[in-house]
């Protein structure tokens, strides 16, 4: 009798051992392929809202219309998404507003998923009711209304104040 074998391959354990070293790594592989496609998707939806958010700040500036409330809402669509947001406005002075968008999805009303910011400056010549200011002179049109009446008068605001052409001429002379 032959006690002596002969290695003609791999034993069972050493299959089985081998083979669960490569799950573990494929299992590995698998878990970070798969954050990474949630984080594109997360990073999708984000720009997508973040646009929708700044779209609406714009269409704002473009309108020519101050808002005049605190709050409002709408809804937009977007890559075939339909999006919930709500603009808060916080006056900084009297031409000028801050508007913070928020905005979330329609699936999921209490996730914020973009939040954007943004500046509206009242247009000229209106007032606080975006109505148009009555009967307001055009600069340069008489010498009441000079670069010399304004200084003189300290309107700093763009106001006119009638002080006389004598004052003005005065303030000129100075």
């Amino acid at each position: 009798m032959n006690t002596e074998r002969q290695a003609n391959g791999f034993t069972l354990i050493e299959v089985l051992v081998a083979l669960a070293v490569v799950v573990v790594a494929f299992m590995a592989m698998y878990g970070s392929l798969q954050q990474m496609v949630g984080a594109a998707i997360l990073m999708q939806e984000k720009t997508f809202a973040s646009w929708v958010a700044f779209d609406e700040i714009t269409r704002m500036r473009i309108s020519g219309n101050f808002p005049t409330g605190e709050k409002s809402q709408g809804e937009a669509e977007m890559a075939g998404i339909t999006w919930l947001y709500s603009m808060e406005f916080n006056p900084r002075s009297n031409d000028i507003l801050q508007v913070i968008v928020r905005v979330t999805t329609e699936d999921e009303p209490d996730r914020e998923v973009a939040l954007a910011t943004g500046v509206l400056r009242r247009p000229p010549g209106t007032t606080q009711n975006n109505q148009p200011i009555p009967s307001q002179p055009i600069p340069g049109e008489s010498s009441k209304n000079s670069s010399a009446s304004l200084l003189k008068s300290g309107a700093t605001d763009g106001s006119f104040v009638d002080i006389g052409d004598e004052q003005a001429d005065e303030g000129v002379r100075q």
